[in-house]
């Protein structure tokens, strides 16, 4: 590719999009004949697709929902490809439909779509690297060195943009013909734009302080143009047409990636799910097949008498460690589980996940109603409390795996679930990190986003994350790549720039370390909106192995195997 794309001079290398991605085509050299539905259409699936893979390659591993490659995955820090193709593929496609288009009658709300879209896409770039081009990136007229532009003037543009494109959509005029999105619906799409500026304005409350604050509080306000049912969920849908077909399905069934790479379930939220009873894991992760189930070594009493057994039995579902290999400072000499067979572990739901059809969230419902909890329980707006909100996406995320309302019910009522509750989870199988539920409010309404964000929001998991330091994730022990050489690795705060930057735009790469004001190559460089990384050496803690996560699967005596007619090996019985 041209040096001039790598100095984010977006000079378009063409486009082309269809009509349910298979009814129009455009010529990829001709950008004066692609409809502003083509150019939108085409921009909503290429970030679709970008974030889908995305997960598959990083993501997956971050959010600890998903562990990817056999346990072997690192924690990456970015591709030069996912840069590229956001500005030029992205970005350059949506900058000239607004110069195209932005004075021509009859086109302004397709327009506002358009700059909705790449408020977004600004969104997902300065989250994931900090400093970035926003003000010039697009403009040839900027020169041959394209400066970066502070973490806070990208994120205030971004905020003001997308309160500026709603506002301006008119829904009594110019809809998009076809629409992947919302199809058609003007009301829905203003709807998305208030409930994204939502989004990043509660990322950033600790760098923008009351410009954030005055966001919230104004989206708070008028709520009914925001995310307020299951029916305004903002997806992506695909179709079983070669091309069209969902990332994750083309990946991992059409090109038949193998089993010991496929994604399994973490460890992480394995010991979250039975620590609280979640009937989330069988909705969202498929059980072993009998013959590769964990073998389980448990102690039992009976009902006949005051006997105690050790037995044997094979448990339905288990969870992949992100500590594949053990610290020297734990003082343990072996790892009961990290050396298991892959096929040990519980795949990801193979109906949902992996059909062609499946559709690509980009902000759900329930999202919406957990943003809105965190709002107001911070006094910063809402028509109900923040309990209601926080109820009501428990019930919407529940409602959309096909979970019932009384076992969602049920969920709520539990002891550190329920509001102003406390409660003590299990330890995963290392005694490392516990489950533990505080009786802090934010920490719950932040642990169900995080759940809630299983399988498409990866890169959401990441931002949470960093931004609350609300989870206290296991330390990785094959962190080894470019940038990361340590016995055991954090969560990265950011991925590092591409090698174009770097090589293209000298000055630009130069103006943005100056921004970050740290080593850039490294990717524990902060970010402005993150939270600090906690400092602790995993090396020197104490290591247990506890298997309490997992026992008394079907309860505490011998005949609840029997009754359920699950086949145990009998070890030992002490009377």
């Amino acid at each position: 590719m041209k040096n001039l794309c790598y100095l984010l001079i977006i000079m378009l290398t063409g486009f082309s999009c269809t009509k349910s991605f298979n009814r129009t085509n455009i010529n990829p050299n001709q950008f004066e004949n692609a409809t502003p539905e083509a150019i939108i259409e085409g921009s909503i699936k290429r970030t679709s697709d970008l974030l889908a893979n995305a997960n598959m390659d990083y993501h997956w591993t971050t959010s600890h929902l998903l562990c990817i490659g056999g346990g072997s995955s690192r924690y990456g820090v970015g591709a030069d490809g996912f840069w590229e193709q956001s500005y030029v593929e992205i970005l350059g496609n949506l900058s000239q439909l607004d110069k195209k288009y932005s004075t021509a009658e009859g086109f302004n709300n397709k327009v506002q779509i358009g700059r909705i879209w790449q408020a977004y896409v600004y969104s997902i770039l300065v989250g994931t690297y900090g400093p970035i081009p926003m003000q010039n990136a697009l403009k040839p007229e900027a020169g041959s060195s394209i400066l970066f532009d502070d973490e806070d003037v990208v994120y205030t543009n971004i905020l003001t943009m997308l309160k500026d494109a709603a506002d301006k959509i008119d829904v009594t005029k110019d809809k998009l013909s076809y629409d992947v999105l919302y199809t058609g619906d003007l009301v829905k799409w203003k709807k998305f734009a208030n409930t994204l500026r939502l989004k990043i304005a509660l990322r950033c409350q600790k760098n923008l302080g009351a410009v954030a604050r005055t966001h919230i509080t104004e989206v708070m306000q008028a709520e009914a143009n925001t995310i307020s049912a299951e029916t305004e969920t903002a997806k992506m849908g695909y179709e079983n047409i070669d091309g069209n077909q969902s990332p994750y399905f083309i990946r991992y069934v059409r090109n038949s990636f193998t089993q010991d790479i496929a994604p399994k379930m973490s460890d992480y939220i394995f010991t979250w799910f039975r620590s609280y009873n979640d009937p989330r894991l069988s909705a969202y992760y498929d059980s072993v097949p009998a013959v590769n189930r964990f073998l389980l070594q448990d102690t039992l009493t009976s009902t006949l008498d005051d006997s105690l057994r050790i037995v044997t039995y094979r448990i339905p579902y288990f969870g992949l460690p992100k500590a594949p290999r053990l610290l020297p400072g734990w003082g343990l000499t072996s790892d009961p589980v990290g050396g298991l067979n892959i096929l040990t572990y519980s795949d990801p739901k193979k109906t949902f996940l992996l059909t062609a059809e499946k559709p690509f969230i980009h902000l759900s419902y329930a999202e919406a109603m957990f943003m809105k909890a965190e709002a107001a329980k911070l006094g910063l707006g809402g028509a109900q409390t923040a309990e209601q909100y926080y109820n009501a996406g428990i019930d919407a995320n529940f409602a959309n795996w096909g979970i019932t309302g009384a076992a969602a019910t049920n969920y709520k009522n539990q002891n550190g679930v329920k509001f102003g509750t406390s409660a003590t989870g299990y330890y995963n199988y290392l005694g490392l990190v516990n489950t533990n539920i505080p009786e802090d409010d934010l920490f719950k309404i932040w642990l169900q986003q995080w759940i809630n964000y299983y399988p498409d929001g990866g890169f959401d998991t990441w931002c949470l994350e960093r931004r609350t330091r609300v989870l206290e994730l296991p330390p990785h022990t094959n962190p080894a790549n470019q940038f990361i050489n340590a016995t055991f690795s954090l969560l990265p705060n950011r991925w590092v720039y591409p090698t174009t930057v770097l090589n293209y735009n000298t000055p630009g790469y130069n103006d943005a370390v100056a921004k970050l004001g740290g080593d850039e190559r490294s990717p524990y460089v902060n970010l402005s909106f993150l939270q600090p990384l906690p400092n602790k050496d995993w090396n020197t803690q104490t290591a247990v192995l506890n298997f309490g996560f997992v026992q008394h699967w079907y309860g505490t005596t011998i005949q609840s195997l029997q009754n359920n007619g699950i086949a145990y090996t009998l070890i030992r019985t002490y009377k």
